[in-house]
């Protein structure tokens, strides 16, 4: 190989280098995409429990309960439950199903049972506010 040719050669190879760039380049570039991805998705998980608030809220001023210090009621339902037609027993014994104490399961949604759908919550990913909403009740019955 004459010193001209090895020249070329040498500076052709550095030039395709330089343009196409090495594979860790490539690489470094995907990074930013799967990052924003996982924004993305975070993000939307927050919207979507801010949406179930939102739901839930509209619910409890739409039943014209306005009590929203209420453990519970006569009737066993409790501000703790914002599905129609779901009961603090109904609850309590979706929690012993699940693995988790809410106490006796009485009907009174006490220290104990708010104690238990809080970390049913932390456990599913859901927002823990002890609060059983559409999302807590479809996952926990």
């Amino acid at each position: 190989m004459s010193k001209n040719t090895y020249k070329i050669s040498v500076f052709l190879m550095a030039a395709l280098f330089f343009i196409a760039g090495c594979a860790t380049t490539r690489a470094r570039k995907s990074e930013p995409i799967a990052d924003q991805n996982a924004q993305i998705a975070d993000l939307q998980k927050q919207l979507q429990e801010k949406d179930q608030e939102i739901q839930d809220l509209q619910v409890e001023l739409t039943s014209g309960s306005g009590n929203f210090t209420s453990a519970h009621s006569k009737a066993g339902k409790s501000s703790l439950i914002r599905v129609p037609g779901v009961s603090v027993t109904d609850v309590q014994s979706a929690l012993v199903r699940a693995g988790f104490d809410p106490g006796p399961v009485d009907g009174h949604a006490g220290k104990k049972t708010t104690k238990a759908i809080k970390a049913f919550q932390n456990a599913r990913s859901l927002a823990a506010d002890g609060v059983v909403g559409e999302k807590t009740w479809n996952l926990l019955k």
